[in-house]
C-alpha cells in the first residue's frame, strides 16, 4: 500500500461568536492518558484512567490589526477565563476535529527582524469529537 502523505490543514477558533483561522502556521492535538499500573499475582494490570488533551498552536502576531486575534484571546482571558472557546481543527477533507479550550494569554514580541509568532498551549476541556468521512 502507498504511503499517504497529508498536506493540508485548517484551524478555526470561536471567540465571543467570531471565528479566526488565517494566523496559524502550525497546529497540534495530543492527548496525555493517565494509565495506572496493578501488580497483581498474575502479573501486571493496566487501567485507562483519565486523558488530557492539549492544543498546541504556532501562529504570527497580529496585534494592532483589524480583528486581531490576538486581542480577542487575550480580551477572553482577561473577561471570562474559564469560558471556553470552540475550536474545529481539520486534518485533511474528510477528516475535522473539534473541542473546546480554555483561552490563553499570548505572547508579546519577538526577534528582530523576522515577524513576531505566538505559541500556545491550549487545555481542552473534556475530549475531541471526530468526524471522518
Amino acid at each position: 500500500m502507498a504511503t499517504t502523505v497529508i498536506t493540508g490543514r485548517d484551524l478555526t477558533l470561536t471567540i465571543a461568536s467570531t471565528n479566526y483561522d488565517a494566523q496559524a502556521t502550525s497546529v497540534v492535538l495530543s492527548n496525555q492518558a493517565t494509565i495506572d499500573t496493578y501488580q497483581t499475582l498474575d502479573g501486571k494490570a493496566y487501567k485507562h484512567i483519565d486523558d488530557q488533551w492539549t492544543l498546541a498552536v504556532e501562529m504570527l502576531a497580529d496585534w494592532g490589526a483589524t480583528g486581531s486575534l490576538c486581542e480577542a484571546l487575550w480580551t477572553a482571558w482577561e473577561s471570562a477565563p474559564n469560558t471556553t472557546l470552540a475550536v474545529s481543527l481539520t486534518a485533511v477533507t474528510g477528516a475535522v476535529f473539534t473541542c473546546n479550550v480554555l483561552p490563553e494569554v499570548p505572547s508579546i514580541g519577538g526577534a528582530a527582524p523576522g515577524a513576531q509568532t505566538v505559541s500556545l498551549s491550549f487545555t481542552v476541556v473534556g475530549n475531541p469529537s471526530e468526524t471522518f468521512s
